[in-house]
């Protein structure tokens, strides 16, 4: 039986540092407005809601959402998403409010009509899942609605043994943890690292039964690839589950 200790506490920190903007240069962030689509007609997200972005990365979800007329506010725990995610609103001309935060301690309290927590954003990275899971419930208003991706344990079985080059990678059946290490990744100024990053699979039943845990209904699992969300039941082929749970 493989053994993987825990993830760290903060193993995404450096990560990001030395991904910067060359995070969205990545094949899996292409798709930010079929996404957003998506999960705002799923949701019925509509303009004045105030959304709630953990885990939000450079921000490309929440400016997008903020394009939609919502009021969103984004946190992530790496203070250099956060400055980027700043600069791209600006941008895009829109004010979404951004913090550099971490989702086990999250303030809010009955504060959004809607949350998104997607790509393995704070939820699914090897760290307290429930805890993170109870935080968002007690962010959000009563009758608010969730999006939330997570890793998909069929596929990640599926294809463990077919990773090769430049990711090795191996999955603790016990605590439902892939651990994987990346070689030469690229970053912001081209120069290439190597890091080891983890995740939390999941089941679709898991997932609802986290979800439950919560304190949240989920309503339903959807199996989806980046850019490609939409309501097919999960197979061994899709990366991501995308659960839509709702606060009672």
């Amino acid at each position: 039986m493989t053994e993987i200790p825990p993830a760290p506490d903060d193993w995404w920190v450096p990560l990001a540092r030395h991904l910067g903007d060359a995070y969205l240069q990545y094949a899996f962030t292409m798709g930010t407005e079929q996404e957003v689509e998506f999960i705002a007609e799923t949701l019925g997200a509509t303009a004045g809601e105030r959304l709630l972005d953990v885990g939000c990365g450079p921000g490309r979800h929440s400016v997008a959402f903020a394009k939609r007329g919502l009021q969103v506010v984004g946190i992530d725990i790496s203070p250099e998403f956060i400055a980027i995610a700043h600069r791209h609103a600006a941008e895009a001309g829109v004010q979404p409010s951004f913090f550099p935060m971490d989702a086990r301690e999250l303030p809010f309290d009955a504060e959004f009509d809607v949350v998104i927590c997607l790509c393995q954003g704070a939820f699914g990275l090897g760290l307290p899942d429930l805890q993170i899971l109870r935080n968002i419930r007690r962010s959000m208003k009563p009758g608010g609605r969730l999006a939330l991706g997570a890793a998909n344990v069929f596929y990640a079985l599926n294809h463990l043994e077919g990773l090769g080059g430049p990711v090795t990678g191996e999955f603790d059946p016990v605590n439902m943890l892939f651990k994987a290490k990346v070689e030469g990744v690229i970053g912001a100024g081209g120069e290439t690292a190597d890091f080891e990053i983890w995740n939390s699979c999941y089941t679709p039943r898991e997932l609802e039964w986290i979800a439950n845990g919560a304190g949240l209904n989920p309503e339903a699992v959807f199996g989806v690839s980046p850019g490609e969300y939409g309501r097919e039941a999960p197979t061994f082929e899709h990366p991501e589950l995308l659960l839509i749970a709702r606060m009672p």
